[in-house]
């Protein structure tokens, strides 16, 4: 998992879990503790569907919290990050949602 390892970076962005911190292309930008959980959960399991259902379980301890906070949550996050990375986080209709990365490297 990602906190193993308190670094991730691709060509996109870099995340420092140890810090808080996300940069995207070298820009650090500013995300909430649900944003970052939810990239967490996108980037220790990128290039692999996830469902709305299985986020919840990933992101949220909350049993009131239904999937309509996660497309919410998605969508936030997504104007956060694709002014410098475009569709890296991908709808899969039917399915759920992925983090589509170039690299090839694990959490």
């Amino acid at each position: 998992m990602i906190y193993d390892t308190l670094v991730y970076e691709d060509q996109i962005i870099k995340l420092d879990c140890l810090r808080h911190r996300i940069y995207l292309r070298d820009k650090e930008i500013t995300l909430t503790a649900t944003e970052f959980r939810l990239l967490v959960a996108f980037v220790c399991n990128r290039d692999i569907v996830l469902s709305a259902d299985r986020l919840l379980a990933l992101v949220w301890n909350d049993g009131d919290v239904t999937t309509d906070v996660v497309k919410v949550t998605i969508s936030s996050l997504r104007k956060k990050l694709e002014p410098g990375a475009t569709s890296v986080i991908q709808t899969i209709r039917g399915f759920g949602y992925r983090y589509y990365s170039l690299d090839n490297n694990r959490c």
